[in-house]
């Protein structure tokens, strides 16, 4: 396994501010080397240290584009 990994928003919870992420199949050894993949509501996220990396989300538009309510 790599020490950067890719995360996509899948899910957020209104009521209890609740943001669901999963790992999708994209690593890397430089987490710079995942900027391309960036897409509103995606992380990288930092196997080593357990931690986010990067985040790019604009929570409003990706409600507004999953169509959830």
């Amino acid at each position: 396994m790599k020490r950067y990994r890719l995360m996509k928003l899948t899910a957020y919870d209104k009521e209890h501010k609740l943001k669901t992420w999963r790992f999708v199949n994209i690593e890397a050894e430089k987490a710079h080397e995942l900027n391309n993949f960036m897409a509103n509501g995606f992380r990288i996220w930092d196997s080593d240290r357990n931690k986010v990396v990067k985040t790019n989300l604009d929570l409003d538009n990706w409600i507004k584009n999953h169509h959830e309510e």
